[in-house]
């Protein structure tokens, strides 16, 4: 087996601060197509793009693809988390009104979702099958994937196998790119994280 290269970039600013989850489709400001352009290299060295369809990430991977003539895959597993009631609402909001479950979220998302929204276990399945089949695909591939903060570090926990517990012990800002590399059978690896190609 070959060398697969997978280079993780989350979308850039959007407007509003607003809890944006799986069923919150709004598109990058203006400074967050700036930020995620200044992460491109000048020679960018993809073979092909997956992206989550939401537009703030697919909008950009689209433009990307089309430009150096690589592979596009939208894929809806790469989604965001689906927060339920907590989606499209000002964080300020859900703070100052529901502080303790959103602090029980970020302490144990796996045993406290959203209200009506998406248990982490399944998600971290979902977005686990895409990444899985991301690193079967035959050929030596380097693949750039725009997703969500939440779907990172989902990929960052299988890959590094650290407890759901210190899942927000990672920062993922706007635009941070991280890059996972696995040589043929051997387990993937965390190249960098917070980086630049």
């Amino acid at each position: 087996m070959s060398r697969v290269i997978i280079d993780l970039l989350r979308h850039g600013e959007v407007d509003g601060g607003l809890c944006l989850g799986r069923g919150c489709d709004v598109p990058l400001n203006v400074r967050g197509w700036s930020q995620m352009r200044a992460m491109l290299p000048e020679h960018p060295p993809w073979t092909g793009i997956a992206t989550s369809p939401l537009r703030r990430c697919a909008e950009f991977a689209g433009e990307l693809a089309g430009r150096l003539g690589v592979e596009l895959r939208v894929d809806e597993r790469l989604g965001e988390l689906g927060f339920g009631d907590w989606e499209g609402r000002p964080w300020s909001e859900l703070y100052e009104r529901h502080g303790g479950q959103l602090s029980d979220f970020q302490r144990r998302p796996d045993r406290s979702p959203a209200p009506d929204g998406e248990h982490y276990p399944d998600f971290e399945t979902r977005v686990a099958a895409a990444w899985e089949e991301l690193l079967g695909l035959p050929g030596g591939r380097h693949w750039l994937v725009v997703a969500h903060a939440g779907t990172i570090r989902a990929i960052l926990r299988r890959v590094l196998e650290f407890p759901v517990t210190r899942l927000f012990g990672i920062d993922v800002p706007p635009a941070c790119l991280s890059r996972i590399v696995r040589d043929g059978a051997d387990a993937p690896r965390l190249v960098f994280h917070g980086g630049r190609p």
